[in-house]
């Protein structure tokens, strides 16, 4: 997985819960307080628009962390 990735993967994570990601990071949803459905269903319209994508119902529920996004788009790029 490229760094290209995980770092725009990261400032669209720091922007929906506003927090700090770092590319190296990898934030895992119960380690953000705010990371809760509303903010998760917004994160993923966001990472859908930003990489022409579409999640299936299995993977946004599956969607865990910074590295679960970064498979998820990596296997459709």
């Amino acid at each position: 997985m490229t760094t290209e990735l995980r770092k725009q993967i990261g400032e669209i994570l720091s922007e929906v819960l506003n927090t700090a990601v770092l590319p190296h990071d990898n934030p895992k949803r119960e380690e953000i307080a705010n990371w809760d459905s509303l903010k998760h269903m917004e994160l993923i319209l966001r990472l859908e628009e930003q990489f022409d994508v579409r999640f299936s119902i299995r993977e946004v529920a599956g969607i865990q962390s910074l590295d679960d996004i970064a498979k998820i788009i990596e296997v459709r790029s």
